[in-house]
């Protein structure tokens, strides 16, 4: 009988792996991109400068793919709310709570990605920055869908989808930035559900001037 040909993992590699990861993401959260250095994370890790340079062979591959991995979560629940079965509004309720719970969990990765976002993309390869916004784009995307469902069924403004798009993922946005800067005073939970109670808001308003537009 053939033997499996599926990869081997390492655990020893792993570990050290994800060591030099939450060590890196430790570093530039607390004092930015420019300002570390790959040294100081490996330092951090617990092992040598060269092993860190067996898995990324610079500092700017190491700081975008730890960006990129939470991005890649946040497009990963995007696309699990479009699939799920209900109307837009339940889709869109799901998404928010999920996303809120992984903003807690992984709140450095947010704070990394707003630092990156606001402070330093110019910092960094045009090849990394047209990364960025295919992410950011896929995202939009994902969004989208949902929202046309909902002005489909009539649960959503007739507006275009991809604008109200942008404006909810500025909210969103918006709210994380809050949450960022003063986590004590702004409840990002407590946030999103006021923006879930104003959706469930649109659609009894819509329904009142279809009644009177007959």
């Amino acid at each position: 009988m053939a033997k499996s040909l599926g990869i081997r993992k390492n655990p020893v590699k792993d570990e050290r792996k994800q060591a030099f990861k939450d060590a890196a993401l430790k570093v530039f959260s607390s004092k930015g991109y420019h300002n570390a250095t790959m040294a100081e994370i490996a330092m951090e890790a617990g092992f040598g400068k060269g092993t860190l340079y067996w898995y990324w062979d610079s500092k700017e591959e190491l700081y975008f793919s730890l960006v990129e991995e939470s991005h890649n979560e946040f497009v990963g629940l995007m696309k699990r709310a479009g699939d799920i079965k209900g109307n837009a509004l339940e889709k869109l309720n799901w998404l928010g709570k999920e996303t809120v719970d992984l903003h807690y969990r992984h709140r450095d990765y947010t704070k990394l990605s707003w630092k990156m976002r606001a402070e330093e993309l110019e910092a960094f390869s045009p090849e990394y920055v047209e990364r960025m916004r295919r992410n950011s784009g896929q995202i939009k995307k994902e969004l989208e869908k949902i929202i046309s469902q909902g002005i489909e069924d009539g649960l959503l403004p007739p507006v275009d989808p991809y604008y109200l798009a942008c404006m909810v993922l500025g909210l969103m946005e918006g709210m994380e930035i809050q949450w960022l800067e003063d986590p004590e005073a702004f409840d990002l939970r407590k946030a999103m559900d006021i923006v879930m109670g104003l959706f469930t808001l649109i659609e009894p308003s819509l329904g009142e001037v279809a009644t009177k537009e007959k």
